[in-house]
């Protein structure tokens, strides 16, 4: 096998085993917000920290509560949103230009639609057994925020848990591409093994009638014109030769 092809192999098999580990990795410690950690858990009041590391604010605190998304009552909002209260007792500075409920509570069911319990505006099906609230500290800068409700609420700090889930995309993307290129490398070489061939080296020797004699891949000699006078005059005449070119 050509020494290319042999190089190209090498580089593409360890290419492939670090996009494997890479996978590997990547779906261990791979994440959504469906399944970040709470922030707070089962809990009537909490303070917690904003850490707004960009310093532009931060997207904040979303609410849960156990339950499902129904409307038994027909009137057109969550049943889940009805007669809950929480009351933000303590805040950072705002970035008003973000949310204009100045880091205070505000009910909003969907997804990221309207700020409303209004069933029109549907729902959020990440967390399965849970319902959504709402949101607050919307825009906060850097310190605590405090929170009081009327029954028990889930917390989750939305900044932290997304940079989780890029961080997690991230790795993945990343181990998809070195698969790719290990795949690849690995087809370059075999079609390099397929059609180069192995070089092989040429050798010479002069016999004793001053004939050159070449040796290819192990074939025959073959014999090529004599140098006149034997191998010694050969090399007496080559040096004078020379010896005239560097005197001139």
């Amino acid at each position: 096998m050509h020494a290319v092809a042999k190089i190209t192999l090498g580089v593409g098999a360890v290419i492939l085993l670090a996009g494997i580990l890479l996978t590997v990795l990547a779906g261990s410690k791979f994440e959504t917000i469906a399944t970040a950690s709470w922030d707070a858990e089962e809990s009537t009041g909490a303070t917690l920290y904003v850490l707004d590391e960009d310093r532009g604010g931060d997207i904040g605190f979303v609410f849960f509560v156990e339950g499902e998304y129904t409307d038994d009552d027909d009137d057109g909002v969550w049943d889940h949103c009805s007669g809950v209260e929480i009351t933000v007792t303590q805040k950072p500075d705002v970035n008003t230009e973000w949310s204009e409920e100045d880091g205070d509570f505000y009910f909003q069911a969907s997804e990221d639609k309207g700020k409303s319990c209004d069933v029109r505006e549907g729902k959020d099906t990440d967390r399965e057994g849970f319902v959504k609230l709402g949101m607050a500290c919307v825009g906060c800068y850097e310190g605590d925020f405090e929170f009081e409700s009327n029954q028990p609420v889930w917390v989750l700090y939305v900044d932290p848990a997304l940079g989780r889930v890029l961080a997690s995309w991230g790795s993945g993307i990343g181990a998809g591409s070195c698969l790719c290129c290990g795949v690849v490398t690995l087809v370059l070489g075999g079609i390099l093994a397929l059609t180069m061939k192995e070089e092989t080296p040429t050798t010479y020797q002069i016999d004793q009638e001053g004939r050159v004699i070449l040796n290819q891949g192990g074939e025959g000699p073959s014999p090529m014109a004599p140098v006149s006078g034997g191998p010694e005059e050969g090399v007496a005449n080559t040096t004078e030769e020379w010896y005239k070119q560097t005197s001139e």
